[in-house]
């Protein structure tokens, strides 16, 4: 593997990884809750964010390995799929932290109306 792509993956997880470290923090106490539609809804939501953010970084590194292998027809002829790749991307992104606020936000109110 050469040095510059090395050092491409490495900036890529480095970017990545106080997200990943805080999604995994964020996993380990949703875990601990008890069973329901709300752990299920969180786990979902930490799920899809955790699965969006490696996907991402997939997706960015193609273009780099691509021009590695001096392959410039093929990024030239699906920059056009990486373009709708990010943009599902963000929109499950989007949705899973829709899912974790929608979570948050019914764990809150049942413990409001308990005590």
């Amino acid at each position: 593997m050469d040095t510059g792509m090395l050092m491409t993956m490495l900036s890529l997880v480095g970017v990545r990884l106080p997200i990943l470290i805080a999604l995994g923090v964020a996993l380990v106490w949703v875990v601990d809750s008890p069973r329901g539609a709300v752990r299920t809804a969180a786990l979902s939501g930490l799920g899809i964010l955790a699965a969006t953010c490696i996907l991402g970084m997939v997706v960015s590194l193609l273009p780099v390995w691509w021009i590695q292998q001096n392959q410039y027809e093929n990024l030239q002829s699906l920059s056009l799929w990486l373009g709708v790749a990010h943009f599902g991307l963000s929109l499950a992104e989007a949705f899973g932290l829709v899912l974790v606020v929608w979570a948050m936000t019914r764990a809150l109110r049942q413990r409001g109306t308990v005590g």
